[in-house]
């Protein structure tokens, strides 16, 4: 029998079961409305999580920040935190991240962080031997850019780029092009937060600028804010040096926080776990229940269909033709639920049908839901869809392979 006459067979099928048809279908989306979700999520949150821990050049267990948590409080006290940890043997390095602003040749304004020189090590900027001579030495007042690896064409050594000095104009030299894939720490929270769209988990499209000292750029900093402070510890000294900033801090009348950055991807880690997740549980019973579902339908419709797969039989088609019709059946009800769920769930995680643009204007915010949903999730509802069909046809298969013809034909069941 031809395959558009078996397609034929199949919608007339649907014809005369639509309510229960519409019923699968409902069941079959849901289904996959939830698993989207959870490995969406999931797969999102493991994918940021991954990406974040690339950014860095050093154990993350050994690297923090401080935090000021009083609203009002000025920077000289931040300087005075600062001066304190410089004396303290355990701290390797200390500094700070600001944003500046560069504009290309067609003005274009790229937004930026500007480090200090003391914590590039920090940061998986990947630079090279000649590029670490540079930063050696680079003096305290100076300014180095390095340019993101999409830049290579459009930038060398030695080239200048606008910047904001002093609410004017300057120029920055370009120190190098660095190599695809180099990264920056996220400033401040690792997770949950995006700067827009130059905030992304690699600089291969941003610069970041270098500099010998930002006590310039801090003497300028509104007398009302305090900039976080950056650090790394010897390894295995991050409690130690943590306590002792801490009871510098309560005797000077300063209230801190200081965050570890392996506890925060830790804390991420496992508030992104599908375990103990109560909609993953929902989703696996809400499967298990399509599945079991469309597997009694098939079997109840098979029962009452004896007489008309006997008289196909009797008029040359043969049996795997009759469990073809039961698998198309089934197959494009959950195919086309599948793709109804992967659609209105891109609606409701990006708020539209084309997310590249969003991902484009967000940075890193929504990179992980789009790598998940984007590029995994049709491969988890295509496994979906072919581990529930199994489910659905294996009994019928199985009932009608073993129903002889004449069993068939008389309405009678196998046995």
């Amino acid at each position: 029998m031809r395959w558009y006459n078996k397609l034929r067979l199949v919608f007339r099928i649907y014809s005369r079961r639509m309510f229960v048809t519409l019923l699968l279908f409902g069941m079959c989306f849901v289904s996959f409305f939830m698993i989207d979700r959870v490995f969406t999520g999931y797969i999102g949150s493991r994918y940021a999580i991954r990406q974040t821990e690339k950014e860095f050049g050093v154990n993350t267990a050994d690297a923090g920040y401080v935090h000021f948590v009083t609203r009002d409080i000025k920077q000289d006290i931040s300087d005075k935190v600062h001066e304190y940890m410089s004396t303290l043997p355990e701290v390797v390095r200390s500094g700070y991240i600001l944003s500046e602003t560069l504009f290309e040749e067609e003005d274009e304004p790229i937004q930026v962080n500007i480090i200090d020189k003391d914590i590039a090590a920090i940061g998986n900027l990947m630079l090279s031997e000649e590029d670490k001579k540079i930063l050696e030495n680079l003096g305290e007042d100076e300014r180095i850019v390095f340019a993101g690896y999409n830049y290579r064409k459009q930038y060398h050594a030695g080239d200048m780029i606008s910047c904001y000095v002093d609410d004017d104009i300057g120029k920055i030299k370009i120190g190098g092009i660095l190599k695809k894939g180099a990264g920056w720490i996220h400033e401040d929270r690792l997770f949950k937060g995006s700067y827009g769209k130059w905030d992304n988990y690699t600089l291969d499209d941003s610069m970041i600028v270098i500099a010998g000292s930002l006590r310039k750029e801090l003497e300028g900093v509104s007398s009302g804010y305090a900039h976080s402070i950056y650090f790394q510890c010897e390894s295995g000294t991050f409690d130690e040096v943590t306590d002792k900033i801490k009871k510098f801090c309560y005797d000077e009348g300063i209230t801190v926080n200081i965050s570890n950055y392996k506890d925060e991807i830790d804390k991420e880690k496992e508030d992104s776990s599908i375990v103990d997740d109560t909609v993953f549980i929902a989703a696996i019973m809400i499967t298990v229940l399509a599945a079991v579902s469309i597997a009694a339908s098939n079997i109840v419709y098979c029962l009452m269909r004896r007489k008309h797969y006997g008289i196909m039989l009797a008029n040359g088609m043969c049996k795997a033709d009759i469990i073809w019709l039961i698998a198309m059946q089934n197959a494009i009800v959950m195919v086309l639920a599948a793709v109804a769920a992967w659609i209105v769930r891109l609606r409701a995680e990006f708020e539209t049908l084309f997310p590249k643009k969003v991902l484009e204007e967000t940075g890193r915010l929504y990179e992980g839901a789009y790598v998940a949903h984007m590029h995994y999730m049709p491969v988890i509802l295509i496994i979906s869809v072919m581990i529930l069909l199994v489910i659905s046809c294996v009994i019928p298969a199985v009932m009608i392979g073993r129903t002889s013809l004449a069993d068939m034909v008389s309405g009678r069941s196998e046995g």
